[in-house]
């Protein structure tokens, strides 16, 4: 599971690089501006269409899966096409909706978004909706190679679809034909779903061109996802609220859309790379360790997760705090993009950066109790996080309205819901599980933290000579290069247990 988890990582660090490129030729070509918050929320609204109802199916779906691969191919792949028929049909009602009338569903997602960002909006998201079909196969196709154990394709259909994304905003540059962005945003999308149904097909998949709401396995796997429903769009009810309020903080409505969404880019960066690789590989595993009833495995699965996820997300969590003005400006001070959008983006991206291993661990919590079929706890702590993130909306983009930066205030009260709720999860967690070992990880524990504020006090203090001698990027690049040099011998000078035998893996392969 380690050597896996390091190989996705690698993967998607070169599609988040290319993630960044895109973001970056973005903002450098149309700045802060109506066509990117235009284009950000027509991007956004298919995607959180189906997060609220394909996460749910696919994260329901894998359990399901693991059992039915033991009992019969056939049953699996008869089952497989029968939940992705059903999301099709879903899609194409879905499509329609967005289609026939994008300005009713835009106002929902952004009420508050100015008028000459909703006329931008509007084509693009019928262009882009047309791709909600290519979404739901992606979903789907990645839960059912993640249980063949193929971890490497739905990690690596990303590249491809960001090479066409970014050509397609220079494209859209040269031309003049605003357009060719959701046309290009389409063009990805297809492509993903080319490339995973043809890794499907090669993991043995067999398509049935059938609809059977009376199927038992449906119906088994409808009322575990029906929980998962609603805690997913929870998820995305507070993203919606967050961005809607957003955009009424700021001045005419625009910019503040695109504001919270660059820097939650930023933290996606840290959460797609280490979080999601770790915990797509780690799911599956505890799934299956749990359908054979044995809890030391289960124990041993979720301590390295925890584990993996301590190694890569705190000492992200320093860094981003510690050079949090550097890597915002390394990323968006470019083109149109000015000093000032910096100041803005910059505290948005600290208090979006302090939640990062709760983010992770509540995450990681969350796929435990979906392995045991509980599906109630994690929609009860979603639940939780959406009325402190609401109520501490109200009042911290007033307190920090104070200081001028309201946007922060919404990220802060995010962070903080959040937090909060991890405590309730893992007691939670605790009472599935029966005998549990954290003391097994605690040292490791401790040593990482330990190795991650050396390099942030280290980064502190190099970081102002650095760029006396060296400024610009450059000088960013050599501050967070002796950063991590410096983290990587702390482990080793502590020796730190965990990176030790991690590093002997791969050694002595």
């Amino acid at each position: 599971m380690k050597k896996i988890t390091i190989v996705v990582m690698f993967i998607t660090i070169l599609s988040k690089i290319l993630g960044f490129g895109r973001d970056i030729a973005m903002s450098s070509t149309y700045g802060v501006s109506a066509i990117t918050d235009a284009f950000n929320l027509a991007n956004t609204i298919p995607s959180s269409v189906l997060a609220v109802v394909g996460a749910a199916l696919v994260t329901g779906i894998i359990p399901m899966l693991t059992r039915l691969s033991k009992e019969s191919k056939e049953r699996t792949n008869r089952f497989t096409s029968n939940v992705l028929n059903i999301m099709l049909v879903f899609c194409a009602v879905m499509m329609l909706i967005m289609f026939i009338v994008p300005e009713f569903v835009i106002f929902i997602f952004a009420s508050k978004l100015s008028a000459e960002a909703v006329a931008y909006a509007v084509p693009f998201l019928r262009v882009i909706s047309l791709g909600l079909f290519s979404i739901a196969i992606v979903q789907l196709g990645t839960g059912f190679l993640n249980v063949k154990k193929n971890f490497i394709i739905p990690a690596l259909v990303t590249l491809p679809a960001n090479i066409v994304i970014i050509a397609a905003i220079f494209l859209s540059r040269s031309t003049g034909n605003i357009m060719l962005l959701a046309y290009g945003q389409l063009a990805a999308l297809l492509l993903q779903a080319v490339i995973i149904i043809v890794y499907m097909i090669k993991s043995d998949f067999k398509y049935y061109a059938l609809i059977d709401f009376k199927d038992g396995d449906l119906r088994l796997m409808i009322s575990l996802a029906l929980p998962l429903l609603l805690s997913a769009f929870l998820g995305q009810f507070n993203d919606i609220v967050m961005k809607n309020y957003a955009s009424g903080l700021h001045a005419d409505g625009t910019g503040g859309y695109s504001y919270m969404t660059y820097a939650t880019k930023l933290i996606g960066f840290v959460s797609g790379i280490f979080i999601s690789a770790i915990l797509n590989v780690t799911y599956p595993t505890i799934a299956h360790n749990v359908v054979e009833g044995d809890n030391k495995k289960i124990n041993k699965s979720i301590n390295d997760a925890v584990l993996m996820i301590s190694v890569f997300v705190i000492p992200a969590m320093v860094g981003f705090v510690t050079l949090a003005h550097e890597i915002v400006e390394f990323v968006f001070l470019n083109g149109k993009m000015t000093p000032a959008d910096i100041d803005i983006i910059v505290p948005i991206f600290i208090f979006d950066s302090l939640v990062l291993f709760a983010m992770a661990i509540r995450e990681l919590l969350f796929r435990i109790h979906y392995a045991y079929h509980d599906m109630k706890s994690p929609v009860k702590n979603t639940v939780l996080v959406s009325i402190t993130f609401v109520i501490g909306m109200f009042i911290f983009t007033r307190v920090f309205g104070y200081f001028g930066q309201p946007l922060a205030g919404l990220s802060f009260a995010y962070s903080l819901s959040a937090i909060i709720a991890c405590f309730p999860i893992y007691k939670s967690a605790k009472r599935l599980i029966g005998k549990v070992y954290p003391q097994f990880i605690i040292r490791d524990l401790l040593k990482i933290i330990a190795a991650s504020l050396i390099m942030g006090i280290v980064a502190l203090l190099v970081k102002g000579p650095i760029a006396g001698f060296m400024p610009g990027k450059m000088g960013t690049i050599v501050v967070i290069a002796v950063a991590g040099l410096t983290y990587i011998i702390g482990l080793i000078a502590l020796r730190t247990r965990f990176v030790l035998n991690l590093v002997g893996s791969f050694i002595n392969r």
